[in-house]
């Protein structure tokens, strides 16, 4: 595949500007790592696609000669825009109807060069989550240095601070995203994602109604997080504790038993149950653990968020 063939067939809307032989080939091996930044920053596939293709109308514009470093040039500027658009967001999810979840990550097909240049950890959902608690430059900060590894004197500049002030933000956004406040200073490790065993041995006892079983999965203090979007039903809010999460999961089994049941791992980490009603996907359920314990619920029901799962399969 050629290079231009190659971004004409990225879902990245970088086809409908006219063609530049010299900004393409250095800008085409950055797509992957430019989305998957932005979707960890803002969630969202759209909006991440949306600040990569302003990134390539910056770097078609830039003086490429005065650019000594391409890939630290196309983050920064990247974050940049995130930073903009999270500054907005929260106003918008301010009108969003019941719980907003990030969309579950179903990577863009990007070149087969790029698959080195895509930094996998920080795609779930629980991470996400995570970021959510943050303010636009405590994510920023967060991502760039223990996704991208980027030191203090680097991010310095990018989120308008100095070095020291750089420092201080990181500090307050582990202790939020540690749930740490003066009342618990014990930090909460980050939850991992659930293999599929585990995933499965849920749904085992969902299917055959064991409440106890299901509350053995589950922490004590588990969450589950539901999003319909107002385009489909949704608990309205977070429920919370293992015996709470067991019993909505058992009554809705009840009264509506799904048959139409499959396990897809995404990009080989992320364990989700997809739900199909007909030939589209109604419901994808992903989970988070800590200690072998379930401790995150996740349930997507939104449509709009879905639909990347019907386009996932039809690639296998």
């Amino acid at each position: 595949m050629t290079t231009q063939s190659a971004i004409r067939a990225c879902p990245v809307s970088l086809p409908v500007f006219a063609w530049d032989r010299l900004a393409a080939p250095v800008f085409e091996p950055h797509l992957g790592r430019l989305h998957a930044l932005a979707y960890r920053m803002l969630g969202s596939h759209a909006d991440a696609e949306d600040a990569v293709q302003d990134v390539w109308l910056r770097w078609r514009a830039a003086a490429k000669d005065d650019i000594r470093d391409a890939t630290g040039w196309l983050v920064r500027v990247c974050s940049n825009i995130c930073l903009d658009v999270l500054k907005s967001a929260r106003r918008r999810r301010e009108h969003y109807v019941g719980q907003w979840l990030p969309e579950p990550w179903v990577p863009p097909v990007f070149p087969e060069a790029e698959n080195n240049l895509i930094e996998r950890d920080g795609l779930g959902q629980a991470y996400v989550m995570m970021l959510e608690r943050l303010g636009p430059v405590e994510r920023v900060a967060l991502v760039l240095h223990d996704v991208f590894d980027w030191s203090h004197e680097d991010i310095a500049p990018v989120i308008e601070r100095t070095e020291n002030n750089t420092r201080q933000i990181l500090f307050r956004a582990r202790r939020k995203v540690n749930r740490e406040d003066d009342r618990d200073p014990t930090p909460v490790p980050d939850s991992e994602t659930a293999n599929r065993e585990q995933v499965t041995a849920f749904v085992d006892a969902l299917i055959h109604g064991d409440l106890n079983a299901l509350i053995g999965q589950l922490a004590p203090n588990v969450i589950m997080h539901s999003d319909g979007g107002g385009k489909a039903s949704a608990a309205v809010n977070p429920i919370f504790g293992a015996d709470k999460v067991a019993r909505f999961f058992v009554g809705i089994w009840r009264k509506n038993p799904v048959y139409d049941i499959e396990f897809t791992a995404v990009d080989g980490r992320e364990y989700w149950v997809l739900v199909r009603e007909g030939d589209r996907v109604a419901t994808a359920i992903s989970m988070a653990m800590h200690q072998n314990a379930i401790t995150d619920v996740f349930i997507h029901r939104n449509p709009d968020k879905l639909a990347r799962f019907d386009e996932l399969g039809s690639r296998t």
